[in-house]
């Protein structure tokens, strides 16, 4: 898809290759009706500043943000509400542990319960092979408030484990925080002594105070943040995903640093995770990754996952078995926890 290999976009002039993957990327936003790049209306024009991410979109009358959540003439119309700390676009399902997720390699949640997994519509990147595509389908029928769907889950006992995911959650934090918030007081309030734990799987964009919150609310519940860090090089991750990883970096560096291993005998409060795309996430990428995760802290958990082509890049394979054999040894050179995800499409078990 990006016609574009992975050393001429690390080593040959940038000038040159940004506009060929601008226009890649502009190609698939329009298939869905998306900003190429964020939005950024001069102060006279501008009816909306949001700062929740990386992207920080300014709106004007006519746009749409970059994540394709805040478009105000459908909000105006009422076709399609803003999402808002009380109310949220999101696709709930119960999930019986143990689940496929990435980190249940490590997960101490109880078995034969439940994950209430949180599918938040929207997400702050553009990867070209996003693995759940159906988050830019935004509809009205999907907007939930808290206050209803904190109810919900609480009043089902056999749900321990809450898990936000998507898209990604930093689109939504105000609501994924409140959310999370309501159901704790609730529990609180019936003077349970019920386990609950709230989970994040983000690419790690948001506004590190947001973060942060949802960091404490993970720790304090015994939860996990999941960062997918789909890169180490910057203009690998803007050629892929279209947006820059500096802030997932910064904010994993500052929740690793400042979070992980403050509670004794519970699971990692902090976890990385990286999808080996072919050609592209090699072991040359996995080893800056973990260099970069080790010179934190040797003990965070990290997964590398076997890719399979999907959304946009399609005509690529399942990752190579010897890729990924040679991305885990490496890994395993620098961290301690290590594990390999999506086996099954490897013929491993």
């Amino acid at each position: 898809m990006l016609q574009v290999c992975r050393d001429c976009i690390l080593n040959k002039n940038w000038e040159v290759v940004e506009p060929h993957i601008l226009a890649v990327h502009k190609q698939v936003r329009n298939l869905v009706d998306l900003p190429s790049k964020p939005p950024k209306a001069d102060d006279m024009d501008a009816e909306l500043k949001c700062n929740l991410c990386i992207n920080e979109c300014i709106l004007s009358k006519t746009d749409i943000s970059y994540c394709g959540l805040r478009n105000i003439p459908k909000s105006q119309s009422g076709e399609l509400p803003l999402p808002s700390r009380s109310r949220g676009y999101i696709h709930g399902y119960l999930d019986r542990i143990p689940t496929n997720c990435c980190n249940a390699w490590f997960c101490s949640a109880e078995y034969d319960t439940y994950s209430y997994a949180a599918f938040l519509y929207g997400c702050t990147f553009s990867c070209l092979f996003c693995q759940n595509s159906s988050h830019k389908q935004f509809q009205k029928r999907y907007l939930f408030d808290s206050e209803t769907l904190a109810n919900q889950i609480v009043k089902n006992e056999k749900i321990t484990c809450l898990c936000y995911f998507g898209g990604t959650p930093e689109s939504q934090l105000p609501f994924s925080i409140n959310l999370a918030e309501l159901i704790l007081e609730k529990i609180e309030n019936k003077d349970e002594k019920r386990k609950f734990r709230i989970c994040w799987e983000w690419n790690g964009s948001g506004r590190q105070d947001l973060v942060e919150k949802c960091m404490r609310l993970a720790i304090k519940t015994g939860g996990n943040i999941k960062f997918d860090l789909k890169s180490f090089n910057e203009k690998l991750n803007l050629a892929m995903c279209g947006v820059s990883n500096r802030r997932t970096l910064d904010n994993f560096k500052y929740l690793a640093e400042n979070y992980f291993s403050t509670r004794e005998k519970e699971m990692p409060e902090l976890s990385g995770c990286t999808l080996m795309v072919p050609g592209y996430v090699n072991h040359e990428e996995v080893e800056l990754i973990s260099k970069f995760i080790s010179e934190i802290n040797d003990k965070i958990p990290y997964s590398l996952l076997v890719f399979h082509g999907d959304y946009q890049m399609k005509d690529l394979g399942i990752t190579p078995r010897k890729q990924a054999v040679k991305c885990l040894e490496i890994a395993k050179e620098y961290l301690k926890n290590v594990n390999l995800g999506n086996k099954f499409l490897l013929g491993l078990s």
